[in-house]
């Protein structure tokens, strides 16, 4: 896919995404779960060792938990949680390998059905998500927030 095209998908995904009011991590998760019919949860996660920032657990058709790593400044947490809606909204669970479980195996409380974490930086489906990612963080940083310390009401959802 050239980046033309993931840049087409990326647009296309983002105009079908309807916020209810300003766009924050919380408006954004709460229409990608509308859209697809799923239920979003965001927790923390020691994922650091594996050399990701976030990353997504399927566990079952309609639960998708996306982890991410403690350490991650507010600006770099908004943006790996962006890139995951991105894949959901994409429905890249649908079509990914996912990762090893077993390197996490004693990680989470419940096994999941599927992982799903960055492998590469050049597959297709990275690339779309991405920049949709980066779509839908203008859209936060377009909501007018004096603060750079406020990064589109992450601040306000995990304190």
């Amino acid at each position: 896919m050239s980046h033309h095209d993931a840049r087409r998908a990326a647009v296309r995904a983002n105009k079908a995404l309807i916020l209810d009011g300003e766009a924050s991590l919380e408006s954004i998760q709460k229409a990608v779960e509308a859209l697809r019919g799923i239920t979003i949860v965001i927790s923390v996660l020691d994922i650091e060792q594996h050399d990701l920032s976030a990353l997504t657990a399927d566990y079952y058709d309609n639960l998708k938990v996306i982890y991410y790593a403690p350490q991650l400044s507010l600006w770099h947490r908004q943006h790996s949680i962006l890139h995951e809606f991105s894949h959901l909204l994409l429905a890249h669970e649908r079509t990914a390998a996912g990762i090893n479980i077993g390197e996490f195996s004693r990680s989470f409380p419940t096994q999941p059905r599927k992982l799903l974490g960055r492998k590469s930086f050049l597959d297709d489906a990275e690339k779309t998500a991405e920049i949709l990612a980066d779509l839908l963080a203008d859209r936060i940083s377009s909501n007018g927030r004096q603060s750079p310390d406020e990064p589109g009401g992450l601040q306000e959802a995990f304190g």
